[in-house]
């Protein structure tokens, strides 16, 4: 590009010479590659890629190394095959999953698109892959783009069409685009060709989804081009025929791409523990290498000195040795190759398949699906499994994943009166069913109704319709699409093939609830001669203008357009509204019910048209507006307007709406004390709120603005800025109309998940963007804030105020009382604070670490992260969780160790994020306290087990090099060693990481403290991995020298090692220890289960037979000589037979150790001594528990007073003394007391809802008995019950 710029020609296919001052630029084709290897890559990559890993690449220099030994001490088959194994059985798997990839790009690149043929002065079908910078591509009706593209010209005059961004940004309503106004009028291929040679200049590629700027020149002719006149790839065209655009991002530069960056990968606390334990055998077999081959050297050989010159002590191991570094260096790598069977090799493999197969349980889980969607679990990654039962602050977002995202309109401000929803409905409709339960109360003095309910006061009605217009009118929903719906004649399309939104005879669907309006008429004649246009649906709006009707209803004050009684609606229709958000939609819906309803958007060449459609007089009347301008509403200014041409007045009026804090600080007119006073009300018992305002335009005032906005779109550098100082300029001196108040309704089962995540250990957190009202009386709704708790107030603050009032609130938690509760309150100004200044950091760390809920308000999407990021790299380094369902969570998600999303409303942006997704909040309880708490204890013991058993077997060589006088030599044979890891001991510790259940369902669900038990990683912490170890060592003690003392044995003729005349040897020492060690780390699995199943019974019994009957065959094959000869160098001289055993020293071995009886009953002896400690520490354990539960109740019967009673928040004992109650019980009233008919959100129902029962003096031992007797022991010994939580008295 040129100063940063990306330029070329908006009609030429290769379209890249630009001014002759200008540099040329090559552009990239539009192929998209999401595949990452080639057929000739893959080979050399994927292995690059896993010998990165450690133990891959540790063991491949092992391999390497047997290979290399002039005379390995094991056969290298040991090293290479398990390597091999790992290896293959990875790059298939990542193999497979780039397939699918290459299949999922072959698809996308093949597709057809239509392009614009200069030559031809048609379209033409070319593959997608063709696209190229410059070319003029046709999109249809509910196709994709494949490209990104500045729209030129669309199906609609205006040059208006609607696109639905859902795999960008995961927001399913439809997004308006526009054509540039050089290029709007064309309308066909023929029209683009007779174009004059264009250019488009705008910024080079970027990932920013929220900006674009640039200009097109086409001859002489330039315009301004912004984000509205850009469609991305991968948004779909809806409500549109068609759209014209040119390609200016293609392939990896287009913005979908450049989102498309794989994100910080994140290891699980788990598998940084595993890579902690296996630095430490590393370590451990550095020294027993470099230990035995010292000792070789001192103790181990005859070495040649001075004194002994030839003479040899052990004259069968040849003649004296010298000491030659060659010969260490030997010595020392053949050490290496015996000893480093001790690291796992399959370790990874196992435990990638172990999160594979275990995630599918989660998906599996029937539990976890909704009943209306259908939809269940979903993992995104499965490494992230074990985490789950580790997460120790949650970060929840509020809108759509605390509520439903179902917004439903309660009440309004208007002019200093509140109304109810009731209130508003037209005279003589009936409330609707949804809000006869309204949760606000009753006006009483400022009543629109007198006591008998029969006076409408004429001046409050003139102000209520125009409050309900303000809000029918600012807006950007749109009604359903005629096509969509509408069959044969009853679906018109206008002369100027614009499409019109104005419905009359045809019944549209709402996306939620159906919205019934039965229209009215006064008179019949204006029927006729509606029917008597045909097909014309709506009279332009030019023959609307100056026309007169007898029949006009009473106008309702200046400003209100014209009046329209030669539309005629269906006496049952229904409208269909499309909003870019649920508060827009509710606001619009419930002024149809209230008698204004917008009834659509007309587009035609004249301009943009509004229409109202007003039943509130007993009469059904049409109005029009010319929509002039939208200053759409974004984060800044937090407010949007509409500025509408009145045509019958032709009077220019302003229409704004936004949050209170950004509205009425702009307006000079109005009820602003008693305005802010209901807002605050309204706030006070979670409801969202908006404030309404209006302003006249004078003509030159709006032409001035016009003129300073055309100027700032223009502007390449700062374009934002300036349009939002232009913005400002007309949006003051406004009059407040007024404000509403809507409804997000909680999530079912909200309360009872996050009281279990409390009990938990699980601190939770609320950051949303809501204000302070909102957020805290949310936040007691969903009982995420308890009455007793003491509020940590930190919003509103400066810079100079906030560091003392963190400094007062840290005095206040170190004095505290031990069962005080805190929460803390906290805003975005703050931590724009807090963020900027590293003591202010920690300052807020160790205050909320200290609280039991943290509320930030204000938030927006960064900040979010920022918070969680924080937190989670503080001091103590907590596990996070996030957890959301909008694309505004998505930072926050990805930020903490494990993201969870929600399949709500705002699209799939959080769940294509997240790590884990279900469909409502409530499955959180599963997913964390049953899922999680299994997934962890499953790994964490598959990681144990695994460095167990390789411990336990492979020690003894460490041992045999004191017999064998550190000779290299090993104890076990080839196959043996090679077969350990991948087929004796593989498959029952895989199924029992997948089955096994240390607590049941039910347990661990009621019982949510047992949840904590793991905390911190306690399973895989130092002082578990050195039982486990201990317990390793042990057991390969016992064997080894069990077995030694056997064949040492001398009492019976030679010892016990005599079986049918024949002395068992070296190889059969081996072979006897090894099979008791198969079956005893086998069976090891049986004592650590607590839920045995049958596949893991079998797996073990299959193990230990599998080892047998195959060691069995493996000892007994004899190949013939001919191939000996062939393939393993015998010299067939000395065959002398017709066959030779596969492998000599182990021909026909293990036959000799299983005839022997003595054997048989060692090694069963061996197995009962191995395991005998295992079994009495477990039932010490166990019995201790309960000896110190029995204890501790005693000790708190005794020492608690008479005096005193309990009083239980949600399975929460807090006691205190009959006066402190009643002081605590009046303060909560009084606090409470504002609305004490909340249904959901009422502070007032706290006092009821958190109350569950009060126990008089008399009463305190039944509540100590029943709480006592809800106790239960697990097989660990740990007690659980509520008396953990409550007994505390």
């Amino acid at each position: 590009g040129h100063g940063g710029d990306h330029t070329h020609e908006d009609n030429v296919h290769d379209a890249h010479q630009i001014n002759e001052d200008e540099i040329q630029v090559e552009f990239c084709d539009n192929t998209v590659r999401s595949a990452k290897y080639t057929i000739l890559t893959f080979w050399f990559l994927n292995l690059f890629e896993q010998f990165r890993r450690v133990a891959n690449f540790y063991f491949l220099i092992v391999a390497v190394v047997q290979l290399c030994l002039p005379s390995p001490p094991v056969s290298p088959f040991t090293s290479v095959f398990p390597l091999v194994f790992v290896v293959v059985v990875t790059m298939i798997k990542q193999g497979y999953e780039d397939v699918c990839r290459h299949r999922s790009d072959r698809e996308i690149n093949t597709a057809p698109v239509n392009m614009l043929d200069r030559d031809l002065g048609d379209t033409t079908v070319k593959k997608s892959k063709d696209i190229k910078v410059g070319d003029i591509v046709l999109v249809k009706i509910n196709e994709t783009f494949p490209a990104d593209l500045v729209v030129l010209c669309t199906a609609a005059l205006s040059g208006k069409g609607y696109v639905m961004t859902a795999n960008l940004d995961g927001e399913t309503n439809l997004k308006p685009v526009f054509a540039s106004k050089l290029t709007k009028h064309c309308k066909d291929a023929e029209d683009l060709c007779k174009l004059a040679a264009g250019q488009i200049e705008c910024e080079s590629p970027n990932p920013d989804l929220t900006k674009f700027t640039g200009k097109i020149r086409i001859g002489n002719s330039s315009a301004p081009l912004s984000l509205e006149n850009l469609v991305m790839r991968g948004t779909k065209l809806r409500n549109t025929e068609y759209v014209y655009g040119c390609a200016v991002y293609t392939g990896r530069d287009t913005k979908m791409s450049r989102n498309s960056k794989i994100t910080a990968n994140k290891f699980s606390t788990v598998e940084k523990t595993m890579n902690k334990f296996l630095l430490f055998f590393m370590g451990l077999l550095v020294f027993e290498i470099v230990f035995s081959t010292t000792m070789k050297y001192l103790i181990g050989i005859d070495l040649e000195t001075p004194e002994n010159c030839n003479e040899l002590k052990h004259w069968y191991l040849g003649s004296v040795l010298k000491i030659e570094a060659l010969q260490i260096t030997e010595d020392f790598f053949s050490y290496l190759v015996i000893y480093n069977y001790i690291i796992p090799i399959s370790l990874y493999v196992t435990l990638e398949f172990q999160k594979f197969v275990g995630g599918k349980f989660l998906q599996w889980d029937k539990d976890l699906v909704d009943e209306e969607t259908g939809e269940g679990g979903q993992i995104n990654s499965s490494d992230l499994n074990e985490e789950l039962g580790q997460i120790e602050v949650l970060f929840s977002d509020k809108t759509g994943t605390l509520t439903e995202n179902i917004m439903v309109f309660k009440e309004a401000s208007i002019r200093g009166r509140k109304y109810k929803y009731d209130e508003l409905l037209p005279s003589g409709s009936s409330p609707a069913a949804d809000h006869l339960d309204s949760s606000l109360s009753v006006n009483t003095d400022d009543s629109l109704f007198d006591p008998n309910g029969s006076y409408r006061d004429p001046m409050d009605e003139n102000e209520i319709v125009e409050f309900l217009r303000a809000l029918a009118l600012c807006h950007t929903v749109q009604v359903g699409r005629t096509c969509d719906h509408m069959t044969g004649d009853s679906a018109a399309v206008s002369s100027s093939g614009a499409y019109t939104r104005l419905l009359p005879r045809h019944r549209l669907k709402s996306l939620l609830t159906p919205l019934r309006v039965a229209a009215r008429t006064l008179n019949k004649d204006s029927n006729m001669k509606q029917e008597s246009r045909g097909n014309s649906l709506q009279p332009s709006p030019t023959e609307e203008v100056g026309s007169s009707d007898e029949n006009m209803g009473p106008p309702f004050g200046s400003g209100q357009g014209r009046d329209n009684l030669a539309f005629e609606g269906d006496q049952d229709s229904e409208i269909m509204y499309n909003a870019a958000s649920p508060d827009e939609k509710a606001l619009v819906e419930a002024c149809l019910k209230f008698g204004v309803g917008f009834s659509g958007e007309q587009e035609t060449a004249g301009g943009h048209f509004l229409h109202l459609t007003e039943t509130r007089a007993g009469y059904t009347s049409k109005r029009v507006y010319e929509k002039l301008q939208v200053l759409e509403f974004d984060s800044t200014r937090k407010r949007m307007s509409v500025i509408l041409k009145n045509l019958d007045t032709h009077e220019i009026v302003l229409y704004t709406k936004g949050a209170e804090s950004s509205v009425i600080p702009r307006c000079s007119e109005g009820s602003f004390f008693e305005t802010n006073s209901h807002i605050d009300e309204y706030a006070l018992v979670g409801l969202r709120t908006l404030a309404v305002a209006t302003r006249q335009l004078h003509e030159d005032e709006y032409q001035h603005m016009q003129h300073n906005l055309n100027t700032a779109a223009q502007a390449m550098e700062d374009r934002e800025e300036k349009i939002r100082k232009v913005y400002d300029e007309i949006e003051k001196d406004m009059v407040l109309l007024g404000a509403t108040a809507v409804e997000d309704k909680l999530q079912d089962g909200v309360r009872d998940t996050l009281v279990k995540m409390s009990e938990a250990g699980i601190a939770v957190w609320i950051l949303t963007g809501d204000k302070r009202e909102t957020a805290v009386n949310i936040s007691y709704s969903c009982g995420h804030l308890q009455p007793h708790y003491t509020l940590l107030d930190l919003t509103d603050q400066t810079s100079m105020s906030l560091g003392q009032s963190m400094s007062l609130h840290e005095d206040k938690l170190t004095h505290a009382h031990a069962d005080a509760d805190f929460a803390l309150l906290v805003d975005g100004t703050a931590l724009t604070i807090i963020f900027s200044d590293k003591e202010y950091q920690k300052q807020f760390f160790e205050v909320s670490i200290k609280c039991k809920s943290v509320i930030c308000c204000r938030m927006s999407p960064l900040q979010k992260a920022e918070v969680v990021s924080m937190i989670k790299n503080s001091d103590k380094k907590p596990v996070t969780a996030a957890i959301g369902d909008g694309g505004n969570d998505v930072a926050m998600i990805q930020e903490a160790h494990v993201g969870l999303g929600i399949m709500g409303k705002e699209g799939r942006a959080a769940v294509r994020a997240a790590d884990f997704a279900f469909p409502k909040f409530k499955h959180l309880q599963k997913v964390v306290l049953v899922h999680g708490h299994w997934y962890y204890y499953r790994v964490a013991l598959l990681v144990q087990y695994f460095f167990y058993k390789n411990v336990a077997c492979f020690s003894c060589q460490l041992y045999y090099a004191f017999f064998n006088s550190f000779s290299t030599q090993t104890v076990f044979d080839s196959v043996s060693l090679t077969l350990y890891n991948i087929c004796y001991t593989s498959l029952p510790i895989f199924l029992f990481s997948l089955m096994e259940q240390n607590l049941s369902k039910e347990k661990l669900l009621d019982y949510p403290g047992t949840y904590k038990r793991h905390f911190r990683n306690k399973l895989l912490r130092w002082r578990e991995f050195f039982l486990w170890f201990s317990q390793a060592l042990w057991h390969s003690l016992v064997f080894f020298f069990g077995w030694l003392f056997f064949w040492s044995d001398s009492s019976n003729k030679g010892g016990l090692n005599i079986t049918s005349g024949l002395s068992l040897d070296q190889v059969s020492f081996g072979t006897a220890m090894y099979a008791s060690i198969v079956t005893l780390v086998n069976l090891r699995l049986l004592f650590q289960s607590r839920s045995w199943n049958v596949y893991l019974v079998l797996s073990i019994i299959g193990s230990i037979l599998f080892y047998i009957l195959f060691t069995f065959a493996e000892h007994s094959v004899s190949i013939p000589a001919s191939w000996a000869s062939a393939f393993l160098g015998y010299n067939e001289n000395e065959i002398g037979g017709a066959s030779v055993p596969l492998d000599s020293a182990t021909y026909w071995v293990y036959h000799h150790v299983l005839s022997s009886m003595s054997v048989w009953l060692f090694t069963l002896l061996l197995l009962v001594v191995a395991i005998s400690p295992d079994i009495i520490i477990r039932i010490l354990r166990k019995h201790w528990g309960v000896f110190l539960n029995r204890k501790n109740k005693k000790m708190r019967v005794e020492t608690e007073d008479d005096d005193v009673f309990s009083m239980s928040y949600t399975n929460k004992a807090y006691l205190a003394h009959t006066d402190s109650f009643t002081n605590r019980a009046h303060r909560d009233s009084r606090t409470n007391s504002h609305s004490n008919k909340g249904r959901h959100g009422g502070v007032g129902s706290h006092s009821i809802s958190y109350s569950n029962k009060v126990y008089s003096t008399e009463d305190s031992d039944t509540f100590r008995k029943k709480v006592g007797s809800n106790v239960f022991i697990d097989s660990e010994g740990y007690s659980i019950g509520q008396n953990n939580i409550t007994t505390k008295l």
